[in-house]
């Protein structure tokens, strides 16, 4: 078994597509049209600090996380921070270390960075991933809050 964490390249695309629609599961939460994917991993690229992974297995797409390193930073010294999310690996390949190495590249990246915390976000139904991330390191740190604009 061979694992490997990258950045995403246009041609992952269409699987990081499918990754999401299992992310969706009920939530709402449906991706962009391969068009548009396309057009935001362009301008992912121009971002600095901004990069969408894909885990291959065995050469095949299995998983994704967007991570993003936010700077300049006025608090905490001035340090970076970091947020992940849109974290998913496919249902046929976990238990496999994929999601553990996906998080593990977000880790070394923020660390790389200088940053003070990884923020990680993750929808308060998703308690077997809340489990998983917890076992990495991670712990729950505040009540979130959102609004959507239509």
């Amino acid at each position: 078994m061979s694992l490997e964490v990258r950045p995403a390249l246009p041609d992952d695309l269409p699987a990081i597509l499918e990754l999401y629609e299992q992310l969706a599961g009920g939530l709402g939460h449906h991706p962009a049209g391969l068009e548009a994917a396309r057009a935001a991993l362009a301008e992912m690229a121009t971002q600095p600090g901004r990069v969408l992974l894909t885990a291959l297995l065995d050469g095949a797409v299995a998983g994704t996380a967007d991570l993003l390193i936010v700077r300049p930073n006025i608090t905490h010294f001035g340090q970076p921070w970091a947020i992940v999310e849109h974290v998913v690996v496919d249902r046929a390949a976990r238990r496999r270390g994929v999601g553990r190495r996906l998080m593990e590249e977000t880790v070394r990246r923020a660390r790389e960075a200088g940053c003070y915390r990884l923020q990680l976000l993750s929808h308060v139904r998703r308690t077997d991933a809340h489990a998983f991330y917890r076992a990495l390191g991670f712990e729950p740190s505040a009540q979130g809050f959102r609004v959507y604009f239509p």
